[in-house]
């Protein structure tokens, strides 16, 4: 069960820190090369050269969030305290740089310069846009550390149907990335109750392997061999896809995730038939929407 004590947490997007955080952003992530492509329709020719920018470019709601907490809790605490951050506040090299550049100090990855070991009461803590790991949180608190939560808000829309899902009994089955920060917490999620289980489908391929062994059954042990490292501890097929409820890492493609949701429907029906699929089958859409738009304009421009 998830603990009952919360970590403390603090908001540090104040007026007066916020008006000196929108100058450094605009400062260091926009450009006005960008601001007149947007108001020249998003094309721009030169000669025999022609630039088209993408009608939805640069950072979503969740990400602009993220930075602003980021530099907002370096503003807040006084410049002799550290504040540290998780990992990669998002996937964008020059933004980590630039959060390093202005000194919080990183738990993990390429930047890494301190661990959580190192961590005491009272010390800040940004939580990048991914979200993370329940046990990551149950030891920052154990450590009293004060948390800045940037998790994006369509990250913990997902982690609230998968722990209804945990609270059901129903297994859910996380169209992602098995290493990716997001689904290592949304995974973790699925085990916030103690009958809580969960399976990672990276493609359509381990889904077709799945729907198989659903409608067919198969070999148990090379079943766990092949999604060893994206199964929670103590995952039986034989046991955890009687019902499961399907969730997302929320950057995967729309259509993929919707075809995954489709195979597997599929499979319980034949399983389970069509009059008893909902006492076996549950699907949400949380798929972002910002990462859909940008995905289709892409498409559209290419």
């Amino acid at each position: 069960m998830p603990s009952a004590e919360k970590p403390k947490r603090i908001n540090v997007r104040r007026p007066d820190i916020m008006e000196k955080v929108k100058a450094e952003v605009v400062m260091h992530y926009r450009s006005e090369l960008v601001e007149h492509l947007r108001a020249n329709g998003c094309t721009f020719a030169y000669g025999n050269t022609g630039i088209h920018l993408a009608k939805e470019f640069g950072f979503c709601y969740g990400v602009e969030r993220a930075i602003d907490l980021a530099y907002a809790a370096r503003r807040h605490f006084p410049k002799e305290q550290p504040v540290y951050i998780l990992g990669e506040i998002i996937h964008n090299p020059h933004v980590n740089e630039q959060i390093r550049n202005m000194g919080l100090t990183f738990l993990s990855g390429g930047h890494q310069a301190a661990s959580i070991d190192d961590l005491g009461k009272g010390d800040p803590v940004v939580i990048p846009a991914f979200g993370t790991e329940v046990g990551v949180i149950d030891l920052l608190n154990e450590r009293g550390c004060t948390i800045i939560d940037a998790t994006c808000g369509d990250v913990m829309s997902v982690w609230k149907r998968v722990r209804q899902n945990a609270r059901d009994q129903v297994t859910s089955i996380i169209h992602g990335k098995a290493w990716h920060e997001e689904t290592k917490a949304t995974s973790s999620q699925a085990k916030a109750y103690a009958n809580g289980h969960y399976l990672v489908v990276f493609d359509l391929d381990d889904t077709d392997y799945v729907c198989r062994y659903i409608t067919r059954g198969g070999d148990r042990e090379e079943f766990l061999k092949k999604f060893e490292g994206a199964t929670s501890d103590g995952f039986d097929p034989d046991k955890h896809l009687a019902a499961i409820g399907l969730a997302n890492q929320t950057t995967m493609l729309r259509g993929e995730t919707e075809e995954v949701q489709r195979r597997l429907r599929a499979a319980m029906v034949e399983k389970h038939g069509e009059d008893a699929i909902t006492g076996h089958f549950r699907y949400f859409d949380t798929i972002c929407g910002a990462t859909q738009e940008r995905q289709d304009a892409l498409r559209n421009l290419l």
